[in-house]
């Protein structure tokens, strides 16, 4: 199915350098990325929500990381999480 969603330039840059990496499509990471984060725990998020603003378009919490996040973080974090 088709569909159009709208991507901060930087996280398309971001997502767009990761599916190359990994020889896939946008659509596909993309696909990837979100079955993560709805098989991650649900322990802890309703706490976590309270202590970071909330993105109104999005709804995602916002946090600062003290430094920017570039494809080799997003890519040992990924690394890092078991499928």
């Amino acid at each position: 199915m088709r569909t159009t969603i709208d991507i901060p330039e930087r996280e398309h840059q971001l997502f767009s350098s990761l599916a190359r990496e990994q020889g896939t499509t946008l659509g596909k990471l993309l696909v990837e990325l979100a079955h993560r984060g709805l098989r991650a725990p649900a322990q802890g998020i309703e706490d976590n929500r309270s202590h970071y603003p909330v993105d109104p378009d999005t709804g995602l919490g916002i946090f600062r990381s003290g430094r920017p996040v570039g494809p080799d973080d997003v890519r040992a974090v990924l690394d890092e999480t078991p499928e």
